[in-house]
């Protein structure tokens, strides 16, 4: 540990993240006393890697706020501090880079869970999007009561629009055999697929969707940006 300012101490860990930086661990004194800082590091590292915690909803923000109640860290804005109580640096600092390790864990929950946690954003983006004009895992009513050709997200517009979120080459099946059914069955409507990374399905597939989805993005980072602009421009809000 090393003084740089005035009641300020660096505090060198041999703790980091997974790409080799160190976490950012700081003792600094204000009105309230000594307190553990990062001074706001650890979500804005998680943010290059596309984590936006802050921003978040669902099981990913359930674990960020369980792991800050355990410790009794508190977020002020995005810098994350632990108070030291009773003189208690040791018991403080180790509970900090606990804290800490588990938050960077996320990003590896994220992988293990990549695909619960896709279709969750993408629930929540639609919402977003199109509000209660959503219904998800819609299966038709009249022409498939059993519910084999299953819709991600209908939207409840004048010409119905069908948006699929495409984890890999059999959703990306599923997508086109639930868009013949539709045609099929005498509707007329609009298709959107949302890859959650179209690099992992195979070109075969890939071309074929193409065939039979109206719109598709590449993942739904690529959607949340361009998305906006297509749904006005096709007047499908």
């Amino acid at each position: 540990m090393f003084q740089e300012g005035i009641e300020r101490y660096v505090v060198d860990t041999p703790f980091g993240f997974d790409d080799g930086d160190s976490f950012v661990i700081v003792l600094k004194k204000d009105e309230d006393g000594w307190h553990f800082t990062d001074e706001g590091h650890t979500l804005m590292h998680l943010s290059y890697y596309d984590l936006d915690i802050p921003s978040t909803k669902g099981k990913r923000r359930s674990f960020f706020n369980n792991i800050l109640e355990t410790h009794n860290i508190e977020d002020i804005n995005g810098e994350l501090i632990i108070r030291v109580e009773n003189e208690q640096y040791g018991d403080s600092l180790f509970s900090f880079i606990q804290a800490l390790t588990k938050i960077t864990d996320l990003s590896f929950i994220r992988k293990q869970h990549i695909s619960s946690l896709f279709k969750e954003d993408f629930k929540e983006y639609m919402k977003h999007i199109f509000g209660d004009k959503c219904t998800f895992s819609y299966s038709e009513p009249k022409h498939d009561p059993d519910g084999n050709y299953v819709v991600d997200c209908y939207v409840d517009l004048d010409r119905p629009l069908l948006i699929f979120a495409l984890t890999g080459d059999y959703r990306c099946k599923d997508a086109i055999i639930t868009c013949l059914a539709f045609k099929e069955w005498g509707y007329t409507f609009n298709s959107i697929g949302v890859f959650e990374e179209s690099k992992n399905i195979s070109p075969k597939v890939l071309a074929q969707s193409m065939d039979w989805v109206d719109k598709q993005f590449s993942t739904l980072t690529s959607a949340k940006e361009l998305m906006p602009e297509y749904t006005k421009k096709m007047a499908l809000c």
